[in-house]
Parts: structure tokens; C-alpha cells; sequence
């Protein structure tokens, strides 16, 4: 199928918005016209109008749940997928916390052989540190990476144990593999549900202290300056573990780190009225944190946002707040949620996407993209006039639990992978 974009914004290599009369796609490959003479016009295109839309380049997301890769579970998996192409994702990073855990090269290549066959997106699995994510005995992580998986990550546990951490950083660096770490510390993270702050005291809440975090990425950057490991530190959320993490970056020590979209448009405020859709994790911290986050991302500090997305089950979000599931179903939100980020906080947009798209990108494949000479033409169009409510009906992820109720400002209308159009609105 041949396809021909009229008049489009899009996000060039150099993160601004530029105005484009004329893309066309044939076998896949991507051109640019100056006009509508350049074009053979012998040859049919399904025409697509660009006007009020952007172009925006391999959407990819560092952090999500996908279920399981168990067949048991096919159907909610393929609604997951649905929802990411729904959401103008082209890359997701798929975390190990599974049942069965991705601890074995047979289960990696599993799921990439029916990603390959049935689902049209890019799945990247990261693979279990250790077997079990029990924290114990470390997974046969060059198998694993063999298998497919692109780095190794404990998903929302933690490595007590240091002997095994440090051979867990030693292993890494052998092979030169990434670590996706998430900073938690397990005993002070045990049996919280919120920022530790006086909304929780009130609300009678048990709170997780900002050093479960700072804890943790102090040891972990601690590991990488001494042994050279790639890390990347997922999710992050308060300010005293960006500090740090400038720190880090100003030493050259390699270390990126990414934040939740949650983060950038609630606070620990929003848990006030005992919602449990705001359960999430990490918890919603306080607006100076937010602030911190915001002003990191502007500096670069932080180097991507993810979705984090976790679809939960209607039954156990309607819980009480400490006895519902953490987490939000976010992949069809992600791009509109960007933009009301920009709006609110008076971001750059193009930094902000750039943080979803170009930025993440090179954390997965390790090289930069060029929307016209890579060879994988990956993009969604975004429609920034067509307003809608992330209603149960209109998701198609399995989980229903969005924590907000507004009207999104802007709609994917268009997937595309390898130059195919997966997904229309």
C-alpha cells in the first residue's frame, strides 16, 4: 500500500516541528516532497490529511506491564497491544514481573515469536535479574539476552541481598548488558500505599518515606561509578534521587533515568479524596517534587517518560485505597497527557516529546533515529483538534482505571510500523 500525508508538522531529528507538504510512504521507506509535481503520479496512494496533525516518530515506552505471556491470557495480552497501537506507541518495554517470570531464554523467545506473529508493535522484553525475581540467584542473563532481551530488571522488587546486586552490576558489565533498575527499597516500602506526608496521616494512610528511593539510587550509582554498568533508573520520583542523579551525570558516570507521566500531572494533593485510582507506584509525591521533575526534564537531566502502564481489574481497583491494586492504564492517554503536561506546566512540547520518543529510543536500540534514513519508518499521527474521554468504552485496554476525568485535548488517528498502517482511528 502506498500512502501520501498532506501538509503535516513533523517532529524532525533535531526535536522542533517543521511543516511538511508532502510525505509519501511506498514499500515502507519514507520521502519528503516540496510539492505535489514530484509525485508519480501514475501510482495510487491512499491519501491521509495532515492538516492540525503532528508526525510523531518511534513512541516509545520504557515502562509496562503487559499481563502474561501465559496462553491463558492471549486475549487480555491482545488487548493490551491493541491499546498501545490505539495509543501511537510503536516500542514497549515489556517488564519481567510475568507469570511465569521472563527468567528463562524460552519464555523471552516466546513472547517475541508472538509478537512477531500476531501483534504489530515492537515488544522489547526485559528480562529477570535474578531467577524468580526472588533476589537470590542470578538469571542466565547472557542465554536471556541471546533470546532476545534487550536488558534486565527486577521490575517493582528489589535485591536485598548486595553480594548478589554487586554480581548482578559485574555480570552486566562483563557483557556490557543495561540494568532497568527501579529504586525501592523493600523494608521501607513494605505495606505503604502513599507519599509519606500529612494528607496520608490524616487520611490514615501508612506512607513510604522519599529515602525507600534515595536509598536505592544512591547504591546504585554507587555500583555503576565503581564498576562501570550501564544503568537506567526507572520511574523516578522525588528530588533529593535527581540531585543525585545530576550528580551522576555531571561525573560521567552512565546513568539515564526516566519518570512516570503520573508524576507529572498529580501530586500526593490528589489522593485527598481516598480515590483509589491515585494508588499507584511509585506514590504521588508532593509539588516540590513535581516541581524538581518538571525542571529535570527541561534540563535533561531526565532522559525519557515512560506510560507505566498497569492495567488493574475493576474489581480490585474498587477497593478501598490501601487494599486496591496499584496502578493506571495509561498507553491510550500517554501522547494526549504530554500535551496537557505541556499546557499546564508551560513546557517546550517538542522537549517533552521528544522525552516518548527520539530520547527513549536510543536507551532501547543504542543508536539515533532518523525518521527518513533509519530503516524502520515507526510513527503515529496525532490529531491536536479531536477532543474525547478516556470513558471505559472507549479504552481497549483491559484495565478501565484512569485516574482522572477530563476531556483530552487530541487523539492518535494513525499507527504505522515499518511503513504499514496497523492501526486507524
Amino acid at each position: 500500500m502506498r500512502y501520501l500525508i498532506k501538509q503535516i508538522e513533523i517532529l524532525n531529528n533535531d526535536h522542533h516541528f517543521q511543516k511538511k507538504e508532502f510525505l509519501s510512504i511506498i514499500k515502507g521507506k519514507l520521502k519528503e516532497h516540496a510539492n505535489n509535481d514530484l509525485l508519480n503520479e501514475k501510482l495510487k496512494y491512499e491519501i491521509i490529511d495532515g492538516r492540525d496533525c503532528i508526525f510523531l516518530p518511534v513512541v516509545t515506552d520504557l515502562y509496562a506491564d503487559l499481563k502474561t505471556p501465559g496462553q491463558e491470557y492471549k486475549s487480555i495480552l491482545d488487548q493490551e497491544i491493541s491499546a498501545a497501537t490505539a495509543g501511537g506507541i510503536t516500542t514497549v518495554c515489556c517488564q519481567p514481573d510475568t507469570d511465569p517470570v521472563l527468567d528463562e531464554p524460552s519464555l523471552i523467545k516466546d513472547l517475541i515469536t508472538k509478537a512477531n506473529k500476531v501483534f504489530p508493535i515492537n515488544i522489547k522484553p526485559i528480562a529477570a535479574i535474578t531467577k524468580d525475581l526472588e533476589g537470590q540467584h542470578i538469571a542466565e542473563m547472557k542465554e536471556l539476552y541471546d533470546a532476545g532481551a534487550i536488558g534486565f530488571s527486577q521490575a517493582e522488587k528489589s535485591i536485598i541481598n548486595t553480594k548478589v546486586l554487586l554480581r548482578a552490576f559485574e555480570y552486566a558489565k562483563t557483557f556490557g548488558f543495561t540494568l532497568f533498575l527501579r529504586a525501592s527499597e523493600n523494608f521501607l516500602t513494605e505495606n505503604t500505599f502513599a507519599n509519606e506526608s500529612a494528607i496520608a496521616t490524616r487520611l490514615g494512610i501508612r506512607g513510604s518515606n522519599k529515602n525507600a528511593e534515595v536509598i536505592e539510587v544512591l547504591k546504585y550509582i554507587a555500583l555503576s561509578k565503581e564498576i562501570g554498568t550501564k544503568i537506567h533508573l526507572s520511574k523516578i520520583s522525588c528530588r533529593e534521587s535527581l540531585e543525585i542523579i545530576a550528580r551522576a551525570k555531571n561525573e560521567n558516570i552512565n546513568v539515564s533515568c526516566d519518570v512516570s507521566i503520573n508524576q507529572l500531572l498529580f501530586t500526593d494533593q490528589d489522593i485527598d479524596l481516598y480515590n483509589s485510582n491515585y494508588h499507584l507506584s511509585p506514590p504521588l509525591r508532593s509539588k516540590s517534587d513535581q516541581d524538581s521533575i518538571l525542571e529535570s526534564i527541561e534540563l535533561n537531566i531526565i532522559d525519557a517518560v515512560c506510560s507505566d502502564h498497569r492495567p488493574v481489574e475493576d474489581d480490585k481497583k474498587r477497593l478501598p485505597f490501601e487494599e486496591s491494586e496499584k496502578g493506571a492504564s495509561s498507553f491510550e492517554t500517554f501522547i494526549p497527557l504530554i500535551f496537557k503536561a505541556a499546557k499546564i506546566h508551560r513546557l517546550n512540547l517538542e522537549h517533552l516529546l521528544s522525552k516518548i520518543s527520539y530520547s527513549p529510543y536510543k536507551i532501547v536500540y543504542g543508536e539515533r533515529y532518523d525518521y527518513l534514513n533509519n530503516k524502520n519508518t515507526d510513527f503515529c499521527i496525532y490529531n491536536k483538534s479531536q477532543n474525547w474521554v478516556a470513558s471505559p468504552n472507549e479504552l481497549k485496554s483491559s484495565g478501565k482505571n484512569v485516574p482522572f476525568n477530563w476531556e483530552l485535548e487530541g487523539r492518535v488517528t494513525h499507527t504505522f510500523i515499518d511503513g504499514i498502517k496497523i492501526y486507524q482511528l
